[in-house]
């Protein structure tokens, strides 16, 4: 559950529900005892209970839900997508060696749909990429994905999709 919907759904339930007296008055009169100065009862409070899940906890850390998929590649660039379940940040590491993934391309804040344009790619060439997103908000958190491949189509070659 998105945490901004979850801290609008305890402020929604707070202010439909009447909360149970902080406070309670001793309705018999207080009596003074010989000697001594009466004694006036001290409210008693009542704590509400804990929230379940707290906002911001790893159950509502970022998790890639869905891709990443290479929806598009031409032989000079292709376009990569995934999504997740909170607003985070989109990087793609990503070279045509598949140990040394060496080029990024990256947006701050990407949302729940992350989507990359990879330029000026090599023709008839297979690239390895990994998908990542960090900063899931309210969370902090990272997640990334195992590493995929494609490959360019050869030079002059009209977009395929996939």
């Amino acid at each position: 559950m998105n945490p901004v919907s979850l801290a609008l759904g305890v402020a929604l339930i707070f202010t439909h529900c009447s909360l149970p007296k902080i406070a309670e008055q001793d309705a018999s009169p207080a009596v003074p005892q010989p000697g001594a100065q009466a004694m006036q009862s001290a409210p008693s409070i009542e704590q509400l209970p804990a929230p379940v899940a707290p906002i911001g906890t790893t159950s509502s850390a970022v998790q890639i839900t869905n891709g990443p998929v290479v929806e598009s590649v031409t032989d000079t660039t292709a376009e990569i997508a995934w999504s997740t379940n909170v607003n985070s940040g989109t990087t793609l590491r990503y070279g045509a060696d598949a140990g040394h993934l060496d080029q990024t391309v990256s947006m701050p804040w990407g949302g729940l749909t992350h989507r990359v344009t990879l330029k000026d790619l090599k023709p008839n060439t297979t690239y390895y990429f990994k998908a990542e997103s960090a900063q899931g908000q309210g969370t902090g958190t990272q997640a990334e994905t195992g590493q995929s491949s494609f490959q360019t189509k050869p030079a002059g070659l009209q977009q395929s999709r996939r």
